[in-house]
């Protein structure tokens, strides 16, 4: 298949029967915040690869580099955000523009090591599914005080079912 110049959102997160404890983590520190209901919080890494990359090369890259193929899964997902169901928040936290992204960068110098020249840039993010009976203020008050850091991030939250 042929080479596509576009941006590749790829959503790495731990299998379902592998412990996340950033996510068991983070769920103790929203009890701690007073806002009860809880059920799950899963950790999500995030990555945005912009360049002309083939499917194949894309899987390389995800597979090779972003992902340990025995206790992770990816995904692509696209401009909707992560797959949330009914009775789940999804939330992505990514660096402003201007703010050095580090982790992309190896990442970046990572995908050209194992030989694709295609790929132009990297952003990297973070995500959690959040399970449980919120609402927004509820999901905005863990973004603003626990999940981003607003003078270098920003953040987005979706309700799942929408």
């Amino acid at each position: 298949m042929a080479a596509e110049s576009k941006t590749w959102r790829i959503a790495v997160v731990n299998r379902k029967d592998v412990v996340d404890a950033v996510g068991e983590g983070l769920r103790g520190d929203i009890l701690d915040l007073g806002i009860d209901g809880v059920e799950c919080v899963r950790h999500v890494r995030l990555y945005a690869l912009r360049g002309e990359l083939s499917t194949a090369e894309l899987d390389r890259i995800t597979t090779d580099l972003l992902a340990d193929p025995v206790t992770q899964e990816h995904l692509k997902i696209d401009a909707q955000g992560l797959p949330v169901e009914s009775g789940e928040w999804g939330v992505e936290v990514w660096f402003r523009q201007g703010v050095t992204d580090a982790v992309g960068e190896t990442t970046l110098k990572g995908s050209r090591d194992l030989g694709v020249a295609g790929i132009e840039s990297v952003d990297t993010g973070r995500g959690y599914i959040l399970a449980g009976p919120l609402d927004r203020p509820q999901i905005d008050t863990i973004c603003r005080r626990l999940l981003a850091n607003d003078v270098i991030e920003r953040y987005a939250c979706y309700e799942g079912g929408k």
